[in-house]
């Protein structure tokens, strides 16, 4: 194996985001989690939890909260603009502003076809979903304060709103209000204090769940307009809630990190009525639960503390399997470091700026499992800021360490690096082909004459490198006709091959001296998480989202 040096790096300030608002796909078993930052990630759960794609944030784009239709993903936020997101091309597809100032909520009905959303000026608005975009059809009745949280009845017919001191329930085809729910404020001293109903379900029995800030988790009657059951889960807020999708299980999210669970079941052994119980109280988090999703076999939460916690049911698992295991997503399943191995470098990516760290040094030798001494610390050469609004997406440091690139969704910006002793000056590339406008993955040959750029529909633009000019040689295209993003882009260290790995587990090899596509390797039914080539005999070797790992 030889002998080797293992760097300890203490020096990247990684700082993941809060999570902000989830959805779950049960057609498709995708997890959409939004974090504070603006950056949405998608999770296939059908793939042991393997985040599979991110569309970075941007700035100002403050998204308060998530929705599906079908295969279509929409969010909204406090900026007033509705976005869908196109997933293939990982950007805002485009935005659409609602004309009533900051949106705290977006709902779809169950049938696809209406997109609902809350306003701070008291409306809901109601926009028809077409087959590429979004058209507003009308506002339900203005009320006199903003509205916070929505949720439609399963007919479709009916749409309960969450506001401030009470609930709104609206008839979807005439748009009036037919009900106001009045909420009761807390006891003693919060008696003084508006309640706020962070959130709301409308269930298949009329009957409207709501989660105050008064602690409360409540159950209404939505046809009488009546309070049927009053639970006191917490002394601060209960933030988000989920439904089963039989509608036999509920859980709600507090500020005190909590995620509380309801069942449907008889309160007592005999008896044939049926109430909503409190069975059980998980505590995953340190903080706020912003989010909730509720799938089959497990409580998903999200919030303050950035971890994704996929706590199991352990009534509807198998024991002892991984299925049945607690999952804690802290980790980015992205790479944000790359290093320069010729150089002695590492670059840090953060979503506004990187940073390039020379590292240490140690003259010292020993035997193995030794700490050797450090002859000159890790240091700090540059920091760079990004141009723009949109978040850095990808970026790659070339081998030699003399090239360093970074993508947005909507541009890709080359740098030139030259060291002269102790001093470092870094040029920006002014004039890039035009064909390379955005990039979903970026890396550099192994001998830093070209740069390769993953693109829409699977294909790499290939870009020769010289101190004199920048130049488009060739797009590598796959023979599938696939239009899912690349996620994994490797070249080879003999700079003859090149991999490619994309989110619909298609793994595609190029030839590089003749700049076309060498081979396709048959398709494993889950997704890759790390592709390498052996540097003499060329064999790949892939690692996959289940754990295994073939060659």
């Amino acid at each position: 194996m030889g002998e080797f040096k293992v760097h300890r790096v203490r020096f990247f300030d990684y700082m993941p985001s809060a999570i902000q608002a989830m959805a779950f796909n049960r057609r498709s078993d995708r997890l959409a989690v939004v974090r504070a930052d603006g950056a949405l990630e998608i999770f296939n759960f059908a793939d042991n939890y393997f985040q599979e794609k991110l569309i970075p944030g941007q700035d100002g784009r403050a998204v308060e909260a998530v929705c599906w239709v079908g295969q279509r993903l929409f969010s909204a936020g406090l900026n007033g603009e509705i976005t869908e997101y196109d997933l293939e091309n990982l950007r805002p597809k485009y935005t659409m502003e609602a004309y009533g100032g900051p949106i705290w909520t977006i709902s779809s009905n169950s049938q696809g076809t209406l997109l609902a959303v809350g306003c701070e000026d008291g409306t809901v608005k109601m926009f028809e979903i077409l087959e590429d975009r979004i058209q507003f059809q009308r506002n339900l009745d203005r009320q006199k304060g903003r509205i916070i949280s929505l949720s439609w009845h399963p007919s479709g017919t009916m749409i309960a709103a969450g506001m401030i001191d009470m609930i709104r329930i609206f008839d979807a085809d005439t748009g009036h209000a037919t009900h106001r729910l009045l909420v009761e404020r807390g006891v003693g001293a919060s008696k003084s204090r508006e309640v706020v109903v962070w959130s709301v379900a409308f269930l298949s029995d009329h009957t409207v769940v709501s989660g105050d800030s008064a602690g409360k988790v409540q159950m209404w009657d939505g046809l009488t307009g009546t309070l049927v059951r009053t639970h006191l889960v917490t002394k601060w807020d209960v933030l988000a809630l989920a439904v089963s999708q039989d509608e036999s299980s509920l859980i709600a999210g507090t500020s005190e990190g909590t995620v509380i669970q309801f069942q449907f079941i008889s309160s007592t052994v005999g008896q044939q009525d049926k109430e909503w119980v409190r069975t059980r109280t998980f505590k995953n988090h340190s903080h706020d639960v912003r989010a909730l999703a509720h799938t089959e076999t497990a409580v998903v939460s999200g919030g303050m503390d950035t971890q994704l916690v996929v706590r199991p049911l352990l009534d509807k698992v198998e024991k002892n399997t991984q299925e049945s295991a607690l999952r804690k997503i802290a980790f980015p399943h992205r790479s944000l470091v790359c290093c320069a191995k010729k150089a002695g470098l590492l670059l840090f990516q953060f979503p506004d700026h990187l940073e390039l760290w020379r590292l240490g040094e140690s003259d010292g030798h020993g035997k193995p499992g030794d700490i050797l001494p450090v002859k000159r610390k890790p240091e700090k050469l540059i920091q760079l800021k990004r141009k723009g609004e949109d978040h850095i997406c990808c970026s790659a440091l070339s081998p030699c360490g003399g090239w360093l690139a970074y993508a947005t969704v909507s541009s890709v910006r080359l740098y030139r690096l030259q060291f002269n002793n102790n001093n470092i000056s870094i040029t920006k590339v002014s004039k890039l082909p035009k064909i390379l406008h955005s990039a979903h993955q970026l890396c550099f040959s192994s001998d830093s004459s070209k740069l390769f750029a993953s693109s829409s529909h699977s294909s790499v633009i290939v870009v020769a490198l010289s101190q004199s000019e920048c130049k488009y040689l060739h797009t590598l295209k796959p023979k599938t006709g696939s239009r899912q993003p690349v996620h994994l882009l490797l070249c080879s260290e003999d700079g003859k091959w090149l991999a490619t790995a994309n989110t619909g587990c298609e793994i595609h090899v190029y030839n590089l001296h003749k700049l076309k596509l060498h081979c396709t390797v048959p398709v494993y039914n889950s997704c890759p998480t790390a592709i390498a080539i052996h540097p003499t005999t060329s064999n790949l070797v892939t690692a996959h989202a289940d754990q295994q790992v073939c060659r």
